[in-house]
């Protein structure tokens, strides 16, 4: 499996923080078609995540129902969801929570302080 970087806007083959490309299988047809993402436990993992996030993170930008079973690392989508949309959409949870603002590596922790979402990034400090 081909790794990709986590800013894709770095070409840098040699760039420091690299995720796993993420791949989605459609289960079902009709009414109780389903995206399921195949790989979510291990670029969570890299984004320094828990799986859920990025997932519900889904489930907000693109209108749908989502379904996190940790014990079977199992993440659905409720719909038809290519790979492709899937992945700019978890770039854009990329940008929004885990790059830090000031100097942009994905070196942060995500501190949830009454009910306010804060980041901690242990490059710079910001």
């Amino acid at each position: 499996m081909a790794a990709i970087n986590v800013r894709r806007d770095v070409q840098d083959s040699f760039y420091r923080y690299k995720m796993p490309r993420l791949t989605a299988k459609v289960e079902g047809k009709g009414n109780g078609i389903k995206t399921v993402i195949t790989n979510m436990a291990e670029i969570a993992r890299a984004l320094s995540r828990p799986p859920s996030y990025p997932t519900k993170y889904f489930g907000c930008e693109l209108g749908a129902q989502v379904k996190c079973d940790d014990k079977n690392e199992r993440y659905i989508v409720n719909g038809d969801h290519d790979a492709t949309k899937l992945q700019n959409t978890l770039d854009g949870f990329i940008n929004k929570y885990v790059l830090c603002q000031s100097c942009k590596n994905p070196e942060t922790d995500i501190i949830i302080k009454n009910d306010e979402i804060l980041m901690d990034c242990k490059a710079c400090g910001a």
